[in-house]
C-alpha cells in the first residue's frame, strides 16, 4: 500500500472543502460590483479560507494560480453567469476549475 495516499475519507473531505471555497468565491464574485475588483474578492476569500485552516498552503497556491489565469472580462462573465440556468455556464466552469485544486 502506498503510504503517501490519503485515506479515502480524508481525500473526500479535502475535495469538499476546496469545492466549498470555490463556491464561496463564486458567490463572492456574484455579490461584488468591482469596488475592490472581482479578482481581489476571490483572492480575499481564498486567503480567509487558508487563515481559518479550511485549506492547505498547497491548495491556496493552486487556487491563486488558477485565479491569475482569468482576465477582468472573464470575471465579469462569471459574475453575469451567476443567474444563468443550466449546467456548463461560465460559473460552472469556473467552479470546476477551482475545485480541481483538491486533486
Amino acid at each position: 500500500m502506498n503510504s503517501k495516499r490519503q485515506p479515502r475519507h480524508t481525500a473526500t473531505t479535502r475535495r469538499l472543502r476546496v469545492a466549498g471555497v470555490a463556491v464561496v468565491a463564486v458567490l463572492g464574485l456574484s455579490a461584488c460590483n468591482s469596488d475592490p475588483g472581482n479578482r481581489r474578492v476571490a483572492e480575499d476569500i481564498v486567503d480567509t479560507a487558508f487563515v481559518q485552516g479550511q485549506i492547505t498552503q498547497e491548495v491556496r497556491d493552486c487556487l491563486f494560480d488558477k485565479l491569475e489565469t482569468y482576465s477582468d472580462s472573464d470575471y465579469e462573465a462569471i459574475t453575469r453567469a451567476a443567474t444563468d440556468p443550466g449546467p456548463g455556464t461560465a460559473l460552472d466552469l469556473f467552479e470546476a476549475d477551482l475545485a480541481a485544486c483538491s486533486n
